[in-house]
């Protein structure tokens, strides 16, 4: 049956469903990574509808329970089960859905697993399946694998940083599309950054940490000590005040108290309608930050610090500006944090005939033509802290990363394009590495010319050895590897006026004393 208008799948959508339902013709288990924004909840919920068998859905978040089950039963009109808390899925042969959506942790709980109570499945989803790569996850994959069922990841950031590769449960990677370029084909928002050094905040000496599920980072207890810092926080304060206005705006935060403070001096001093919330509902009760949320939605509040949430399974177009108020080493988690800015306004890219540069065009005019993203960063700017460079970077070049962020810090610009800083950083590279490898030309050309003959067993020569003849030679231009005593005439007297201009002493001095000798002197 053909899919309403509206649930059209984009092209990059349909190339990722085709590419699982070709991989898994051979294998049992893969993964697609796709950017934040681009519709990882349309293409397995497609997949699932064409599946014609039970499918079953697993998400490590209760929000994505809830977001996965609503898009089944737009897309496909079939109420699936439901597997949560006090929920239970009806699996009574008669009566039970097509699909389940469920929170991994009720999954894996009591004695047997409840996973064992789910029959018939065919396909596995494994949503934000970076986190996957535990032993409790394992051994519920491995159940539904011995049952006969596909396996399906998708995530974000494949990458981890913990070296715990993606490998040891899923056999390939069938499919991939970045921010990078998403952005470039004009289905997400281009960003614009803005570095700001923190004079008050200083991480030497911080230790490292590899428990966070997002891999390697900061020693997350001795990073909140620093941000904690009631200098730190007016700092933090004053340049989120200063940068972001009244534009709608996420804070991110290292722990409950530095969100907590940074809210209440954004009211109490600059009058800005702030709230915090955080993932420890005994702190902050699921009342509250539904309050606050609520209110961030409807425009009555318009900056909100957090902590351990709206990482994953948050999803709000209408964001403009995100502060990192946390720094982390960690790229999987900065990308996540990063990609909550990237999505455009709903109804801006989706139309008839688009193009790239009709999708970017389209963009540009809308309310949401780009997205701040303010890195705050420690006062020494010596320490690996990742930033909007090295998820847009698109280069694994570390010379060109820490140019184009040696650059945003620099620029005298209020906000810089992460493109241009990149631009940038490209081109004086290429240029000193070009530069260096037209000398080393010029080194081999006059002293490696040499030529090579056979020799037979024996020692004699089975060819004339034809030693090079000795003299200065021209290292570039129309008689590149020419002797000057060789080359025309006219030639070394336009060298003698200039063009081209001849940069080399040496090369100089053999041009002119070719020339005096020419003119009998």
């Amino acid at each position: 049956m053909e899919m309403p208008r509206e649930f059209a799948e984009r092209p990059y959508q349909r190339e990722a469903r085709q590419a699982i339902e070709q991989e898994f013709a051979s294998r049992d288990t893969t993964i697609i990574e796709m950017a934040t924004g681009l519709g990882k909840t349309e293409i397995f919920t497609q997949l699932m509808d064409r599946w014609g068998g039970r499918c079953l859905v697993a998400a490590p978040l209760i929000t994505l329970v809830g977001q996965a089950a609503r898009k089944i039963q737009s897309r496909t009109g079939v109420m699936p089960g439901i597997e949560q808390a006090s929920l239970w899925s009806d699996e009574t042969p008669m009566s039970r859905s097509r699909f389940v959506v469920a929170s991994k942790d009720s999954l894996i709980a009591g004695d047997p697993k409840r996973y064992t109570r789910i029959k018939n499945i065919g396909l596995v989803i494994i949503d934000e399946c970076h986190l996957s790569i535990t032993s409790s996850w394992k051994e519920l994959i491995d159940h539904f694998r011995e049952q006969g069922a596909k396996i399906l990841g998708v995530t974000a950031t494949a990458r981890r940083h913990d070296q715990r590769a993606m490998s040891q449960v899923y056999e390939s990677c069938c499919y991939q599309y970045g921010i990078v370029e998403a952005t470039r084909d004009g289905w997400l928002v281009p960003a614009r950054t803005k570095t700001v050094q923190l004079k008050t905040l200083d991480l030497k000496g911080i230790t490292s940490s590899r428990r966070n599920v997002f891999g390697t980072d900061f020693s997350l207890t001795e990073l909140r000590r620093r941000l904690e810092d009631s200098r730190t926080i007016l700092e933090i304060s004053e340049v989120t005040a200063r940068e972001t206005e009244d534009i709608k705006t996420v804070i991110y935060c290292a722990s409950v108290n530095e969100a907590k403070e940074v809210a209440e001096r954004l009211e109490d001093t600059h009058g800005i309608n702030a709230g915090w919330i955080c993932a420890d509902t005994s702190r902050c009760p699921e009342t509250q930050r539904r309050l606050v949320l609520d209110g961030f939605a409807h425009g009555d509040i318009t900056h909100v610090c957090n902590v351990g949430i709206l990482t994953t399974g948050w999803d709000f177009p209408g964001l403009e500006c995100i502060v990192m108020a946390r720094p982390t080493r960690s790229l999987s988690l900065y990308t996540q944090i990063f990609g909550r800015g990237t999505r455009p306004l709903p109804g801006t890219v989706d139309f008839d005939n688009s193009t790239p540069m009709t999708r970017k065009k389209a963009i540009a005019n809308s309310d949401k033509s780009s997205f701040l993203m303010i890195d705050l960063v420690d006062a020494s700017l010596q320490h690996k802290i990742r930033t909007s460079v090295d998820v847009m970077a698109g280069t694994d070049d570390e010379e060109i990363i820490q140019r184009a962020k040696q650059f945003v810090a620099e620029s005298t610009e209020d906000r810089v394009e992460v493109d241009e800083a990149v631009r940038e950083a490209r081109a004086i590279i290429k240029a000193r590495r070009d530069e260096e490898a037209r000398i080393q030309r010029a080194k081999l050309d006059v002293y490696a010319e040499y030529r090579m003959v056979d020799v037979d067993p024996h020692g004699k020569p089975t060819g004339e050895v034809k030693f090079p003849k000795r003299g200065a030679r021209f290292v570039f231009g129309r008689y590149k590897g020419w002797l000057v005593k060789e080359t025309p005439t006219w030639y070394l007297t336009s060298c003698q006026n200039g063009r081209p201009r001849i940069s080399m002493p040496w090369l100089s001095k053999a041009i002119d004393r070719e020339m005096d000798f020419r003119n009998g002197g």
